[in-house]
């Protein structure tokens, strides 16, 4: 279980320790109320998953330790304030500081249909004074529920679950659940568990007619459904339909999918269809190629030149992936570097390119950045210079600058139309500022750049003086400073 129930705290011990803000993970779930009154038609779980760090951790007369927080939930309609509520909640005490673990609180609040509402959630650590250390953040939701077609509760991903002894803020459904109020699933998720409601079967199907619930997981990527994750289950229609699910998830690998959720008929006709993103990290399992890995390596075995292909892929790679890198560096498993190389390329050829032929596009640039981009002991596509020219290839213009008055050594590239390799867009006109401030390295840094999703600095200029002597508050003065200097003339026309 990774959050602990909670414990209501009313008192207060001496303090051992402060930090900073409280770190949590927070979701909302709205449900529907078939047989409630309009006023009560539909209520929203608001759940939190709170981390012990960062929190001032109390010692209490026993010598166990625990951490407290205190927030406030105000819940907004168009107009004005409808709902607000205070609590504290604290974690179970534990006779190790090390041992203080995640602990949840969750709370239900009516609401009617067909409306919108603005949740603010504020929290603090509770044996703190300081006012800055309060963690603020708000959602929107929806009580869009249409009484006489299907629809469907907000989708709870579960962390744990188990037959319910008592009833507490956790029961539901005649069981304890705890949510998981995150789509990412790391290593230590076996298992994809979630919950949800299905409204109005009876009026659609039939009251009593039986229907079935096909849930499974789709590559985003390649939208492909993953072969051997999924399941059926068989329901009788009424007003209101729990679904507890799981999928078993130790098989899949790193990802960007989405839980599929298909309502289907007796007869097997699909009624209603619905889809929840999520991300999985599984470092432990790597997508097999039926690619000849010769085409991609030859006889290469070498794990310090495969490590560095595989790094070299850093520029183009997403949050997935750079994991992926990061361990398999560490790791140096020259086959498993080997699968996931090939499996990147795989996936980013798709079914309109050749992996192979897009790899060696790629690392054909990776030899020009060897010989041009060194900067100490920094690999060089490591270097705002190579991991520019590996995402987006050889400028257009590029123009280089080694001794200009009062300057920094610098470059400006310019490319008159970029595609970036990460992001998979095109754009046009976009310069490159780069300036060495160590003079004696050949380490540049970007300085400034017009393209999306770069460092921009519209001061960019100032970095490049080696001193400035004038008052950069004063236009007439800022004018001196590059008087005698190029680098306003070579950023419009670089040459």
């Amino acid at each position: 279980m990774r959050f602990l129930k909670y414990i209501l705290f009313f008192g207060c011990f001496f303090s051992l320790f402060a930090q900073n803000k409280p770190q949590l993970l927070w979701n909302t779930y709205t449900f529907f109320v078939p047989n409630k009154p309009f006023a009560q038609k539909c209520y929203t779980e608001i759940s939190l998953s709170i981390s012990p760090n960062h929190l001032n951790v109390q010692r209490s007369q026993d010598s166990s330790f625990f951490v407290a927080v205190s927030g406030i939930i105000e819940i907004y309609d168009e107009k004005q304030i409808i709902k607000r509520d205070s609590f504290v909640v604290k974690n179970p005490s534990v006779r190790a500081i090390e041992k203080l673990s995640d602990f949840a609180y969750i709370k239900r609040y009516w609401l009617e249909n067909n409306k919108t509402y603005r949740v603010l959630l504020q929290l603090k650590d509770y044996f703190s004074k300081d006012t800055l250390s309060i963690f603020k953040a708000n959602k929107q939701i929806q009580t869009h529920f249409d009484e006489n077609k299907i629809c469907l509760s907000d989708v709870q991903f579960i962390d744990f679950i188990e037959k319910a002894s008592s009833e507490d803020m956790f029961f539901k459904y005649g069981y304890t659940i705890v949510p998981y109020n995150d789509n990412y699933f790391d290593e230590t998720f076996n298992t994809l568990s979630f919950s949800f409601e299905i409204y109005n079967t009876d009026t659609v199907f039939g009251k009593a007619e039986p229907f079935f619930i096909a849930y499974s997981i789709l590559n985003k990527d390649d939208n492909k459904l993953i072969e051997n994750i999924g399941a059926i289950k068989k329901m009788n229609a009424s007003k209101v339909n729990v679904v507890i699910g799981k999928l078993p998830i130790s098989s899949l690998p790193s990802g960007n999918y989405y839980l599929i959720i298909e309502l289907k008929n007796k007869n097997n006709q699909p009624i209603h269809k619905e889809q929840v993103y999520l991300q999985r990290k599984n470092l432990k399992v790597v997508n097999n190629s039926t690619l000849n890995e010769e085409l991609f390596f030859g006889n290469q075995n070498n794990v310090d030149t495969l490590k560095m292909w595989l790094e070299a892929l850093w520029p183009i790679a997403n949050n997935i992936e750079k994991d992926w890198i990061i361990n398999q560096s560490i790791q140096k498993d020259a086959q498993i570097m080997k699968n996931l190389m090939i499996d990147f390329w795989q996936k980013r050829a798709a079914d309109s390119a050749s992996p192979v032929s897009m790899a060696k596009v790629y690392y054909s640039k990776l030899n020009y950045v060897m010989k041009n981009f060194k900067c100490g002991k920094i690999a060089p596509y490591y270097t705002d210079r190579g991991r520019v020219y590996m995402q987006y290839g050889e400028p257009n213009q590029r123009t280089i600058q080694l001794s200009e008055t009062g300057a920094y050594p610098y470059e400006i590239w310019q490319y008159y139309r970029i595609y970036d390799a990460a992001t998979n867009q095109f754009f046009t006109n976009r310069r490159f500022v780069f300036s060495n401030k160590g003079i004696a390295d050949e380490c540049y840094s970007l300085i400034h750049s017009d393209m999306k999703g770069e460092y921009n600095n519209p001061n960019w200029q100032r970095e490049i003086m080696k001193r400035e002597l004038y008052d950069i508050n004063n236009p007439y003065q800022q004018q001196k400073i590059n008087y005698g200097n190029n680098f306003d003339k070579l950023y419009q026309n670089p040459q």
